[in-house]
């Protein structure tokens, strides 16, 4: 199993976490997300059965307007 962190950021409420965390978990592979937000940034971790890029992690928001960044 691989641990990958992330931070999001452009958040807009607690709401805004929620369903980043939904759609990071669709990600073929994706076993669990966790985020803790602050604000308009959340430091996320998912494990997965394979190494998830960080380009997946911001196709999977395409069109929320969040950013994905890695740590």
């Amino acid at each position: 199993m691989k641990t990958i962190k992330f931070q999001l950021t452009n958040l807009n409420c607690s709401a805004c976490g929620k369903v980043s965390q939904m759609k990071i978990s669709k990600i073929k592979d994706v076993m669990s997300v966790r985020l803790e937000q602050d604000g308009a940034t959340a430091i996320g971790e998912l494990d997965a059965s394979r190494d998830v890029l960080i380009s997946e992690l911001q196709e999977a928001l395409t069109g929320t307007g969040y950013k994905v960044n890695s740590i």
